[in-house]
């Protein structure tokens, strides 16, 4: 009986140590269930509470090896959940904090995403070219080049867009934007000759001819109707003041100046009208381009750089 007992007291004693042992190293922290929890949440596109755990996680795990992509991961969610001034906040905090991280260059990248989708298109540009100026060797480098120029073109700046795309295609000749960009370059040049309408001439032409400007401006019916209705009004009140009846044609002659006036704007505000329209069409055939390129999707998040790792075994 005192043989059993020395025995399994000696397993006891033995068996504690090692299942503290092997359950310490093999059992996650908690800190890793907490990490999992907040990679799910962002997974699933719950940006903001994704973004509350990874805080948490960078607050209890201010050491962790990978807190750099702890406060990454804030940035990008609050990016993707659309709260663009904090995203370009906690962009700004890892650069700051972290200065020597891998993620740095593209954490400026997303600030200057950032700006572009808040509306800011002139800061956007500006954080783009000085990215490319700070990371000049950078694996982003050809995409930020390339969007700058896609960013003229939104503005309707075909000479500034070609000048870009063709910068591309020569500075980055091994890179698969370069193809596309040479591509671009070359159709842009075409903006130079798409139909435009002058809005000077389409109001003059409605101050000789009333309807005129619009008839120029491809709106006929809308010019006939102008020349056929003053022309009505001004006979009418004409008309009435030879027969002297005066509060008859004072109203109708009002109209008919009205009319007038309205035709000339009309005419000014359907060219630029036209010419809007035309530069839209435009601006689609190049960015299906840029679709079918199949070159510009979205930026993957850069798991393959840095893996979470939030616990280490002791032992």
């Amino acid at each position: 009986m005192k043989t059993h007992l020395s025995i399994l007291t000696r397993y006891a004693f033995l068996s504690c140590p090692l299942y503290f042992i092997f359950f310490s190293t093999v059992s996650p922290s908690p800190a890793v269930v907490e990490s999992a929890f907040a990679d799910s949440l962002f997974r699933e596109g719950d940006y903001l509470n994704a973004a509350h755990e990874y805080k948490r996680l960078l607050f209890l795990h201010p050491d962790a090896s990978q807190s750099d992509f702890i406060a990454f991961r804030i940035a990008a969610s609050y990016q993707n959940a659309g709260q663009l001034k904090n995203a370009i906040h906690a962009y700004q905090l890892l650069i700051d904090t972290y200065p020597k991280s891998p993620l740095v260059a593209r954490a400026k990248n997303n600030i200057a995403q950032c700006h572009i989708l808040s509306g800011d298109s002139k800061q956007g540009i500006t954080s783009l070219k000085r990215f490319l100026t700070e990371h000049k060797k950078s694996g982003l480098a050809p995409r930020v080049h390339f969007t700058i120029g896609m960013l003229h073109i939104d503005k309707g700046e075909w000479a500034e867009a070609n000048s870009v795309w063709n910068s591309v295609s020569v500075t980055y000749s091994e890179s698969p934007f370069a193809e596309v960009s040479d591509r671009l370059a070359r159709m842009v040049k075409n903006a130079e000759t798409l139909p435009h309408r002058s809005p000077t001439v389409a109001g003059a032409l409605s101050v000789l001819v009333p309807g005129s400007g619009q008839v120029y401006t491809g709106r006929t019916v809308d010019g006939l109707y102008a020349f056929a209705s003053i022309a009505i009004l001004g006979g009418a009140s004409f008309y009435y003041v030879d027969q002297e009846r005066y509060e008859v044609a004072v109203p109708v002659g009002i109209l008919g100046v009205f009319l007038y006036g309205n035709s000339i704007y009309q005419s000014i505000q359907t060219a630029r009208a036209f010419n809007l329209q035309q530069e839209r069409l435009f601006r689609s055939r190049l960015q299906q381009e840029i679709r079918d390129s199949g070159l510009f999707g979205a930026i993957p998040p850069p798991t393959d750089e840095v893996k979470l790792v939030l616990w280490k075994s002791r032992f």
